[in-house]
């Protein structure tokens, strides 16, 4: 199976951020993940939740892929980017057959910049347990959170004074009731979450970002939302948030690429490299194990790329 990985989708608004993709894992600062199924596209996902149980069975056989863009001359190293907890990633079904690169990345919330230096990577964890890839829904991020930043007894009793421990207490006041009307239980969640955004809680929004890749584009549904790198020029309607909520996402563990059992690859810019696929197989062939090897051009076979 195939997966592609992103490093964090909305840190991919920094221009030096990358663009990736992988069925696992999150790469260093702008894309998401994706795990391999059957062949479907970006724009066939009736099948998205049966994809979703499908990719979360190869996520603990450990599965995946992974890209981003950089500025270059800094060795990519782990998954996202250093100091942050998680990473970013999204389903390869959904992007077999390959897409060309300019197209790829819309569906996961960023874009293309063929100035960067692209770097891609394939991994296949040989411990699924090490990188905790869960599906990256608001609950879910609440109990990552508890896991990565554990709670001394009485922490929450006064008000703490570092981001990280308010993060962690907001995190443990979560509750998720059952609920008999899935509107008021989604809203419940929703609501809980968007207080993060008000200007009481600056603080906890800037360590989701800075820790998690976390941004206001963040659905919170397990789904990236398309094109949603241009939210806060273009915003959107709740009815365009839904529908274009393609690509299934996971958070994971920032570990490093040999920890998450990862082959990388990274590409110069060169005339029409935006044009071209990204294809799994070629970056399981032609990548370093456990470090990224640099390669002239992308391509969808061994044959066709030099050594």
């Amino acid at each position: 199976m195939v997966s592609i990985l992103f490093p964090s989708t909305q840190v991919s608004k920094e221009a030096s951020h990358a663009l990736c993709i992988s069925s696992c894992l999150l790469l260093c600062g702008s894309f998401r993940y994706g795990v391999h199924g059957p062949s479907s596209r970006p724009g066939k996902l009736g099948s998205g939740p049966r994809g979703d149980f499908r990719i979360s069975a190869r996520v603990s056989a450990g599965r995946l892929l992974a890209g981003k863009l950089s500025s270059g001359g800094t060795p990519i190293t782990n998954l996202s980017r250093a100091g942050a907890l998680r990473a970013f990633t999204t389903v390869t079904a959904l992007y077999l057959p390959p897409l060309k690169l300019a197209d790829m990345p819309y569906y996961s919330g960023l874009v293309n910049n063929d100035a960067k230096v692209l770097v891609a990577m394939r991994c296949r964890p040989p411990h699924p347990e090490v990188v905790d890839a869960v599906l990256a829904t608001w609950s879910n991020v609440f109990l990552a959170v508890q896991r990565d930043v554990p709670l001394a007894s009485g922490a929450c009793d006064a008000a703490p004074p570092d981001a990280a421990t308010q993060m962690a207490c907001f995190a443990k006041a979560f509750n998720d009731p059952p609920a008999t009307k899935v509107p008021s239980s989604l809203a419940h969640t929703f609501n809980y979450a968007a207080t993060l955004y008000d200007a009481d809680h600056a603080a906890l929004a800037q360590w989701l970002q800075n820790n998690y890749g976390i941004y206001p584009a963040f659905s919170g549904m397990g789904y990236s939302v398309k094109d949603s790198y241009s939210l806060e020029s273009q915003p959107m309607s709740s009815q365009q948030v839904l529908v274009k909520s393609l690509s299934s996402e996971y958070i994971l563990k920032n570990v490093t690429l040999a920890e998450a059992g990862c082959r990388c690859i990274s590409v110069a810019p060169y005339p029409g490299r935006s044009n071209d696929p990204l294809e799994p197989d070629f970056i399981s062939q032609a990548g370093g194990d456990g470090v990224c090897k640099s390669v002239d051009r992308l391509a969808a076979r061994r044959g066709r790329h030099k050594n």
